[in-house]
């Protein structure tokens, strides 16, 4: 599902969110994912769905936090899965996937 290395993801996550601050990281992400839908619904996008990328993404960041102790780490999982919830919540309304255990439903 998600074929980035730890190491991939701090060069280019962390990065962004020093570069870019809380709300800028937080949008960059959202519109990342955003364009996925776009192209989901185009019938062109060939890869793991936006909401569970994302929090594949959140675990291994989570995983990195425990490992390292960097607090940077654990903000960036939880605007990863901020996003993931969001775009998984759109993604119910347009009847774009199937009711998941592992996100909030009653919202």
């Amino acid at each position: 599902m998600i074929n980035m290395s730890g190491d991939g993801l701090k060069q280019e996550y962390v990065t962004k969110y020093l570069a870019g601050g809380d709300d800028k990281f937080y949008r960059t992400i959202l519109v990342l994912a955003l364009k996925k839908l776009v192209l989901i619904d185009n019938g062109t996008y060939k890869g793991a769905s936006p909401h569970l990328e994302y929090l594949g993404y959140y675990d291994q960041f989570i995983i990195l936090y425990r490992r390292e102790g960097d607090e940077v780490y654990l903000r960036i999982a939880k605007m990863l899965r901020k996003v993931a919830h969001k775009i998984y919540r759109i993604m119910l309304k347009k009847k774009m996937t199937a009711p998941d255990t592992r996100f909030l439903n009653l919202v």
